[in-house]
């Protein structure tokens, strides 16, 4: 075969310098772009498992797809009632315990898989911390773009419910010091008689505003789905006007919202954890800050199930979790555009305890990042450098970025994920080592030669002994 101008040009590339540049941009984190594992806490197994679906059929029920990433009896820090769970920009696993107050952080330093090695299992809070905030009953957990750490509070000591703010500040792997700890808000009504209020999910939004579901038993709150907006950016939602209703789902008897979740599109999804066993699908088409009647509807119904909490897949499937028999985790999807996942296919048991050879009882989930990347700029000029960022799933992870000189159509290679280059005609360029906040950037500098016009496919392949993935595929024009 006669060689191409742009094959002719890959050798040429393949032995230029590379230069490390700063650091890289933070992609959007809730929910990841891309995504690998599932984290599951278990409140029988006071323990947090991993589910990896190896062979790429869907599920996680086949041999060695479940492991223990963490568990007291093997760990240092002791489990009682751990209710949910959130993965972290830098790799690391939060845990929140409903009884003994405590949110664990869970690093996997040696890269072996779990977080039961020496150091790996910390404190990051707890009742001693500086600030002097009490934490009662913590039900949801989860982290915005700059890595703080939102956990929804029913405060069952003090009656005071609230949205708590957690920050490392100071570097030291802790949020326990004077400042790191804030009531970032304090329920509107939520103070009083036990119940009264009872914040059961907390979640970053697409448009970087927070989102909670409201379960409160009392009557004193109406339940839903409510907003919190800084509007004045001072830091907290404690102000007139922070508070909003944005959701009310179509009124059943007693309903109690514990699953909340929203997708890539901006869809957001709450479970009923009632007897009432429905998934509504809501999406704010006007713009307006709420939601109304018409922009609802009932995404998935089921008979004999207790839902405990629900996340978003990338690719727009759903995950719902239920701890009782059996045991189960379901994927939705809605595979005809209707809106719903009530056809015939489209919910499938990703996890079931009858099943699989572990018996996982799952209270919450959440997913782990997996390896990404982007180029600035895509379209580059010969002569000209091209920055390739590239973000693995925890820091420390090694990640050899490939190119090829042609695209394929994603094939499924387990268990490494999607590969969407060409292996026939394709090249490692370099290697690169995930920093403190889990990317690395390397600088590509186009050769000023004509065989370089043409266009280019890169992916990359990061992690570490335990896992290895495959990040989206990215395309560069280089032009005269």
């Amino acid at each position: 075969m006669r060689p191409t101008m742009a094959t002719r040009f890959v050798p040429l590339l393949l032995s230029l310098p590379f230069a490390a540049a700063a650091v890289a941009q933070v992609p959007q984190a809730i929910p990841y772009s891309r995504q690998m594992d599932l984290m599951v806490v278990d409140s029988d197994y006071d323990g947090v498992w991993r589910l990896m679906d190896l062979n790429q059929d869907g599920d996680y029920n086949d041999p060695g797809e479940v492991v223990s990433f963490y568990d007291d009896l093997n760990g240092p820090i002791l489990f009682t009632t751990p209710t949910c769970i959130c993965c972290g920009l830098d790799g690391s696993v939060f845990v929140g315990d409903a009884n003994t107050d405590v949110i664990t952080r869970l690093r996997d330093l040696n890269g072996d898989g779990d977080a039961l090695d020496v150091g790996e299992a910390t404190v990051y809070f707890d009742p001693t911390n500086q600030s002097g905030v009490v934490m009662s009953s913590v039900q949801g957990v989860t982290v915005d773009l700059l890595g703080r750490l939102f956990l929804a509070v029913a405060n069952t000591a003090s009656g005071t419910d609230h949205i708590l703010m957690l920050q490392d500040l100071d570097a030291d792997g802790d949020a326990n010091d004077l400042g790191e700890a804030e009531i970032y808000c304090l329920i509107p009504g939520g103070a009083g008689s036990t119940g009264n209020s009872l914040p059961s999910k907390v979640i970053a939004g697409p448009d970087s505003n927070l989102y909670y579901s409201e379960v409160g038993s009392t009557g004193a709150i109406a339940k839903g789905i409510y907003k919190l907006s800084d509007l004045n950016q001072n830091g907290n939602c404690n102000d007139p006007g922070e508070v909003t209703g944005f959701w009310t789902p179509p009124f059943v008897a007693s309903p109690s919202y514990y699953g909340l979740t929203v997708d890539a599109t901006g869809a957001f999804y709450v479970s009923d954890h009632s007897n009432n066993e429905n998934v509504f699908r809501a999406f704010d088409a006007d713009a307006s800050g709420t939601i109304s009647a018409t922009e609802q509807t009932v995404f998935y119904h089921t008979t004999g199930s207790i839902w405990w909490d629900m996340v978003a897949k990338d690719d727009l499937g759903i995950l719902l979790c239920e701890a009782q028999a059996p045991d189960r985790i379901t994927l939705l999807r809605d595979l005809n555009s209707d809106g719903d996942a009530l056809d015939a296919g489209e919910a499938t048991q990703a996890y079931d305890s009858t099943i699989a050879a572990i018996h996982v009882a799952p209270r919450g989930m959440a997913l782990q990042r997996a390896p990404m990347m982007s180029l600035s700029p895509a379209v580059v000029q010969i002569g000209n450098n091209v920055d390739i960022f590239v973000w693995s799933a925890r820091p420390g992870d090694l990640a050899a970025i490939l190119m090829s000189v042609a695209p394929l159509p994603p094939v499924s290679v387990p268990p490494f994920g999607m590969l969407e280059i060409n292996p026939l005609i394709s090249a490692v360029l370099t290697f690169g080592i995930a920093d403190a906040t889990g990317s690395f950037v390397a600088t590509l500098p186009v050769p000023n030669s004509p065989t370089a016009i043409n266009s280019y496919w890169f992916q990359t392949l990061g992690g570490d002994n335990a896992r290895l993935f495959l990040s989206n595929g990215v395309m560069l024009t280089c032009t005269p």
